[in-house]
């Protein structure tokens, strides 16, 4: 949604539970991968974000340029897959999981910095930016709320390019509150037996 409203592209907007879809989902996106849309023209079906850019930035490419995800910086990939290694981990592997986390943190962090700031790209908005900023906001939710994580405020290019973020338009009229986010990772680890 982000890179709709940055965009300028009209859309309607539907949240559904992750974890409780409905069966239709399944005959549009197979995997059940979110972010998903229709174009309303077309009925074309559209799923999962590294897709969707490059398809927004070529059809409507008469448009503010916020490049594909292979015309910017890959940093930030593992993510969510380290997010969700750290929340699922017990015992002796948490301090393991937590530490590769951070190690993910710190790469992003020195690449914002490296930026000509707060931005991926500099002083402007990039697809690398509408990517990487709501990965990032989970992290801070999801580490508080299941394990108790205070957010390193060291960081400083991370949480730049979150208060640039959190400023802009576009994450205003897409974001949703802290708490849905806390209560769906809540319900997240519950369903995959971390809780």
């Amino acid at each position: 949604m982000l890179t709709l409203e940055e965009k300028g592209i009209p859309y309607n907007k539907l949240l559904i539970d992750e974890l409780n879809m409905p069966e239709w989902i399944q005959e549009v996106s197979p995997e059940k991968q979110i972010p998903f849309g229709t174009e309303l023209e077309s009925g074309k079906w559209l799923y999962d974000s590294d897709k969707m850019i490059p398809y927004l930035e070529d059809k409507y490419s008469d448009r503010k340029k916020l490049g594909k995800p292979d015309d910017v910086d890959k940093v930030g990939t593992n993510l969510m897959p380290s997010l969700i290694e750290y929340l699922t981990s017990k015992g002796s592997e948490e301090e393991e999981k937590r530490t590769a986390l951070l190690g993910v943190l710190r790469e992003i962090n020195n690449a914002l910095q490296k930026s000509d700031g707060p931005y991926f790209g500099g002083k402007d908005v990039n697809a690398a930016d509408l990517r990487v900023a709501p990965q990032l906001k989970h992290v801070m939710i999801g580490t508080k709320a299941i394990k108790d994580f205070q957010f390193p405020g060291e960081l400083h290019g991370i949480h730049t390019l979150l208060e640039a973020m959190e400023g802009r338009q576009s994450w205003k009229k897409t974001y949703y509150t802290e708490k849905y986010v806390s209560d769906g990772w809540h319900k997240k680890m519950e369903v995959m037996g971390a809780k």
